[in-house]
């Protein structure tokens, strides 16, 4: 059913009006060619020997992205007849050729569309004729279409009558061929090689020479080769040097861009066929003239088709190894980042292929040494024999996680290392290969242990005064419970034991939140004025008469901490005196040559045992634990914000008698490390 739309639709479609201003060139060009190739016919009236019309005729529809059944197509249609006519041959065998040429170019072009719609000239796409497979699509839809076109013409002719012998027919299959093979590749290629050059300088970038393509002087003596060559082969009749001529067919497309050979190739086929015509070369001694043309026309399709081959296939190579590079540049920078990585993680990471070696090793590993330097042993201290190895295990395709101990063959350090061995996808053509992941665990265990202890012993000294809490709230209830009145000095006693424990509690609180924040704490370093600030402290603790504080030299950290680190220094000298005997606490302090400052705090106290000197730093730790109160976490504290501070402490006697000098190394003023 014919519909609406379909009666109104326009002769000349939207495709068609592209390119219009082009048509008139298109048709002086198929016209112009034309009454060339009627030059070529060797008799009047008989068929031309050379038709490259059919092939711009394919380009003119490829141009205006239209078929034969279109404006363009009549228009060719009735142009091709016109020329025909007009040259002598008769209706008979002028519709016959021209049915050879319409269908030709219908059927090169519909080809093209089908099997190369990307390459340049032909769709919409704009790729270059890069690969063996699209060059492959090319000359074989030019090669089908001119062989289509040769049979209807033979075919043409049989039906009107004009039977055409054997060469006649193999002429009109090879011209219809060669005028193909002749226009429409070379054609697109030159075509795309110049709208790239054309864009490049319009955007004003250069033109990327490859590194292997020749230069000037190479086009230059290639130019005077090619001329000698074909000189050499066609002016003498005698020579038979045709195909040694692909010689320099050869170098023009393996040392020049393919454009430049396609061009090589037309100019090279153009010297051929006109020298064959004129009775000169190689294809001119024959005795028919049309056995020469059907000569020439196949040294023509043999020219052209290896400089595109050569050249495409050149270009193909080069952007494999382009390609090649790039993913080569691609594996290097994913290799550099790989490695990167690995050496930056603070875990040992091992490669390992076979038994006996290690394919990547980062500096990781460096924490449990080189081979030899150390042995390793399971947790309860026995060596490990090979066969229980981590490495070993996973070479054998074993998943393993597992805690080691390393200790070193010097003897000097124990290490407690946790070690991942993941086997590695097994190739069968190499030995089996295994990825080791050492990462040592000690300072986290000693933290875990640590960490343990002190809930330990929190728990103890908070269950301590919570226990006396418990015992004497208990006995006041059972005295009321009694009905007794409860007595007066019994309350009283009550009332002291649970203050008294809950200022234990209070204090191994406050102590325990010391502790933290001298450790987390922000420091905010100011030069501070030690002698006010340990004067400050005395008159709070309102013992001014016990302690005697020189002047003290400007001191560079953190205000809180230090003010927390001497209360604990005064608060312990305050504390541990001997029985019966007043306190007597000295605080003084010098400026060192290297611009530090060392305080000191001297007391006549019970003094600290020499065995205990180093042991009073650490958390819990308590010298005098049996007679005196403590939560054996002052000093602990003191010596992490001396740490933090960059700074020294250290325990000595009472140079002058009894007790106990603590010395703390702290950094100076910043303006007098300055000047």
């Amino acid at each position: 059913m014919v519909t609406s739309e379909q009666v109104a639709r326009p002769l000349v479609r939207p495709a068609d009006r592209r390119g219009l201003r082009w048509l008139p060139l298109w048709a002086v060009l198929v016209a112009g060619l034309t009454v060339l190739g009627r030059l070529t016919a060797t008799e009047p009236g008989a068929p031309s020997l050379v038709v490259p019309s059919a092939g711009v005729a394919v380009l003119w529809l490829l141009s205006r992205r239209v078929s034969i059944i279109s404006l363009d197509g009549l228009a060719l249609t009735a142009l091709l007849l016109a020329v025909v006519l007009l040259s002598g041959l008769s209706v008979v065998v002028g519709v016959a050729l021209l049915l050879g040429v319409v269908a030709q170019v219908a059927l090169t072009a519909a080809l093209l569309r089908r099997w190369c719609p990307e390459v340049w000239g032909v769709g919409r796409g704009g790729e270059a004729v890069d690969s063996s497979r699209d060059l492959l699509h090319l000359v074989g839809a030019v090669a089908a279409g001119g062989l289509a076109g040769g049979l209807v013409a033979v075919l043409g002719l049989l039906v009107e009558g004009a039977a055409p012998g054997p060469l006649d027919g193999a002429l009109l299959v090879g011209r219809a061929v060669a005028g193909g093979v002749f226009v429409v590749p070379p054609a697109l290629v030159v075509g795309r090689a110049w709208a790239v050059r054309r864009g490049d300088r319009a955007d004003g970038r250069a033109a990327d020479q490859p590194a292997d393509q020749g230069g000037p002087w190479e086009l230059a003596a290639l130019v005077v080769a090619s001329v000698a060559l074909y000189g050499l082969a066609f002016v003498p009749d005698s020579l038979p040097l045709a195909f040694p001529l692909l010689i320099v067919t050869g170098w023009v497309a393996l040392r020049f861009s393919t454009a430049t050979a396609a061009v090589h190739g037309v100019l090279a086929g153009i010297t051929v066929v006109v020298c064959t015509l004129q009775g000169s070369g190689p294809f001119a001694v024959t005795d028919d003239p049309r056995m020469g043309a059907v000569l020439a026309q196949l040294y023509v399709c043999v020219v052209i088709v290896a400089a595109l081959t050569l050249g495409v296939g050149r270009d193909e190579r080069r952007q494999l190894l382009r390609e090649v590079r790039h993913a080569q540049a691609d594996a290097q920078r994913q290799f550099s980042l790989m490695r990167t990585m690995v050496d930056t993680m603070p875990e040992g990471v091992l490669v390992l292929e076979g038994e006996d070696r290690v394919l990547l090793r980062n500096p990781g590993a460096s924490v449990i040494g080189e081979e030899g330097s150390f042995t390793l042993h399971d947790l309860a201290g026995r060596p490990l024999p090979p066969d229980r190895m981590p490495s070993t295990r996973a070479l054998r395709g074993e998943d393993v996680v597992e805690r080691i101990l390393v200790r070193m063959a010097d003897g000097s350090t124990e290490l407690l290392v946790e070690v991942t061995a993941t086997p590695l996808p097994r190739d069968e053509d190499l030995p089996p290969r295994a990825v080791v992941v050492a990462r040592d665990v000690t300072a986290e265990e000693l933290q875990r242990r640590e960490l343990a202890a002190f809930a330990g012993v929190v728990a103890h000294d908070l269950k301590n005064p919570l226990a006396t809490i418990d015992g004497w709230v208990a006995l006041l209830a059972d005295e009321i419970e009694d009905g007794d009145p409860a007595d007066g000095a019994l309350v009283r006693q009550v009332v002291d034991k649970v203050q008294s424990a809950s200022g234990r509690m209070q204090s191994l609180i406050r102590h325990l939140l010391q502790h933290a924040t001298s450790r987390d704490a922000e420091l905010h370093a100011v030069d501070i004025d030690m002698t006010a600030l340990v004067q400050d402290i005395v008159a709070g603790r309102e013992a001014g008469g016990a302690v005697r504080v020189e002047a003290l030299p400007v001191v560079h950290g953190d205000e809180n901490m230090l003010r927390q680190l001497f209360e604990n220094l005064v608060g312990n000298a305050l504390k541990y005196v001997v029985p019966g005997e007043p306190a007597r606490v000295v605080v003084d302090g010098h400026a060192t040559e290297d611009g530090a400052v060392l305080l000191a705090v001297t007391d006549n106290g019970v003094g600290i045992p020499d065995d205990s000197k180093d042991l009073v730093f650490q958390q819990f730790y308590r010298a005098h634990a049996s007679a005196y109160s403590g939560t054996g976490l002052g000093l602990a504290i003191c010596r992490r914000i001396v740490d933090r501070h960059q700074g020294a402490i250290a325990v000595r006697d009472n140079p002058a008698g009894r007790g106990t000098r603590i010395e703390v190394v702290l950094p100076g003023a910043r303006d007098a490390v300055e000047g």
